[in-house]
């Protein structure tokens, strides 16, 4: 699976809102569409010695390298192998490109925006205001959960990964072997 995505304006939030959705576990997330560059089959990964276990390491795309951050680890779900055809979404974070493991992408909607709640809207007073969540979009499927990708990565986290991937280790980067796919996840770093 190769897909390229083209974004579309948000306008006003009466118009339709173009989401790409995708499971993690037994959970229906959704991103917006504008960051998201292409939706790539699993590659081989680079570790990174000595940073976040949250990141599985780098991958080559287009000559440039990408750090790859493993969403289930993020968001605290249990661990899954990684297997040939687990889906990368590349999005852009600002300036950097990173990519997001997810289990499998379901589909590109489009949904009206009175479709989707904001999180202050219905958690109590003091925990609606959670960045990670965007809102609650309401599909005719159910429900799912819209993340803020800029909230994702806070401004000194994205800065570490672009330093990761700018500065690798030489020891990591002239001897890097493979990630097997079958093989179990691993700690990539303290």
């Amino acid at each position: 699976m190769n897909v390229e995505l083209t974004s579309t304006d948000l306008g006003n939030p009466a118009e339709q809102r173009s989401l790409v959705a995708f499971r993690l576990d037994q959970q229906t997330y959704a991103l917006h569409i504008e960051p998201i560059v292409q939706i790539i089959e699993m590659v081989t990964i680079m570790p990174i010695p000595q940073i976040s276990n949250t990141v599985e390491g780098v991958i080559n795309v287009r000559g440039a390298p990408v750090p790859v951050v493993n969403l289930r680890r993020y968001l605290g779900l249990p661990e899954a192998a990684l297997q040939l055809h687990t889906p990368i979404i590349l999005a852009q974070v600002g300036e950097l490109m990173v990519g997001l493991i997810v289990d499998e992408v379901l589909d590109v909607l489009s949904l009206p925006g009175g479709q989707i709640t904001r999180p202050a809207d219905i958690l109590p007073e003091g925990l609606g205001g959670a960045p990670i969540l965007q809102g609650l979009a309401h599909t005719p499927d159910g429900m799912m959960l819209l993340l803020d990708l800029e909230h994702l990565f806070l401004p000194h986290q994205a800065q570490a990964l672009a330093q990761a991937v700018e500065t690798p280790p030489e020891a990591v980067v002239g001897g890097a072997s493979e990630q097997h796919l079958d093989e179990p996840d691993r700690e990539v770093g303290p």
